[in-house]
């Protein structure tokens, strides 16, 4: 996650990714997981677009909730060891898209009651982020939300002291495995607030570096989440 380098080398293995995204966080992904599932579903019944599904551990949350999920990932191999995880599973309420998070504006506005973001936004340039979120935005029902979680910057100076010591060995890991190495998501309040979305619930964990925002269009009234 600190490391776009580190992620995209476990996203080449698929089949070592989550051990790999449990040891990145320290474990604190499962609770994320959970986290995010239930703010994007929290009643059965729900229309839920998740970009960037990677092996599946939200969308299967999402489907146990009694979401319907449009699940969509870049790679091949991540979509199919999504397949995998819920092959064991009454999976007829997900469908699965291979595309990109931009590839998003192909899919009908207005037409999903949640947008999930679970650790993809940090793969995304700047420029990148605000386009998906806009796109993100439309897709979006009245009264719906974008849930976006992902590593952000620490607010204060001491817990981004400890961020950079805490991040530093897989820093180097992806250094040493791809050559180059990436930047949290500075300030993801603000880019989802510049999509024209109103943050109605936060959580954080790990230092406050691992982060949940749920978001509604600000053109809607805001409403409780979970």
């Amino acid at each position: 996650m600190s490391s776009l380098a580190l992620m995209r080398w476990l996203e080449a293995t698929p089949e070592r990714y989550d051990a790999g995204m449990r040891l990145v966080t320290l474990g604190r992904v499962t609770a994320l997981h959970d986290a995010v599932a239930a703010a994007a579903a929290p009643a059965p019944g729900v229309e839920v677009l998740e970009i960037g599904c990677g092996t599946g551990a939200v969308t299967e949350r999402l489907l146990k909730r009694g979401a319907r999920v449009t699940a969509l990932d870049q790679s091949p191999d991540m979509l199919e060891q999504a397949r995998k995880r819920l092959a064991g599973t009454k999976d007829s309420g997900v469908s699965w898209l291979e595309r990109t998070a931009s590839e998003i504006d192909t899919l009908p506005t207005g037409a999903f009651d949640a947008v999930v973001l679970s650790l993809s936004l940090s793969e995304m340039s700047r420029d990148e982020r605000r386009f998906v979120l806009a796109l993100a935005r439309e897709r979006l029902r009245p009264g719906g939300r974008v849930v976006a979680a992902d590593e952000v910057r620490s607010a204060g100076a001491v817990q981004r002291t400890a961020q950079v010591l805490m991040r530093a060995p897989q820093w180097l890991a992806g250094w040493l495995l791809a050559g180059t190495v990436s930047h949290v998501v500075t300030d993801l309040r603000t880019e989802l607030e510049a999509a024209g979305l109103v943050v109605q619930h936060e959580q954080r964990w790990l230092l406050g570096t691992l982060a949940l925002f749920v978001a509604g269009a600000a053109e809607a009234e805001t409403c409780s989440s979970s």
